[in-house]
């Protein structure tokens, strides 16, 4: 069963390191796609962040964090969500695939 790509889902996909399972990525994946996203990077190393852990983030745990402005804080969860919707759809794919 073929799942349709809508949206540019599949071109934000392909060729991109969220290709790789995001709960797999190390602390130096996870500070490129902060440093990309909100620029935020020095996180990933300051709090040994993992994929995993990157998934996990809430608006809570980043102003633990350090992360402020509020609206620093959003931005930030928004490209989160992005990456979470993008890591189901791959696993949707690849459970229709199967």
């Amino acid at each position: 069963m073929e799942l349709p790509a809508q949206d540019g889902a599949e071109a934000a996909l392909e060729g991109s390191p969220e290709t790789e399972a995001v709960g797999r990525w190390s602390g130096v994946q996870v500070g490129s796609w902060l440093a990309e996203h909100g620029g935020a990077a020095e996180l990933a190393r300051e709090h040994a962040l993992t994929g995993r852990a990157l998934l996990r983030l809430n608006e809570g745990s980043l102003r633990r964090m350090g992360v402020t402005p509020r609206s620093r804080r959003r931005e930030l969860l928004r490209e989160l969500l992005r990456l979470r919707l993008r890591q189901e759809v791959r696993e949707l794919r690849s459970i229709a695939a199967e």
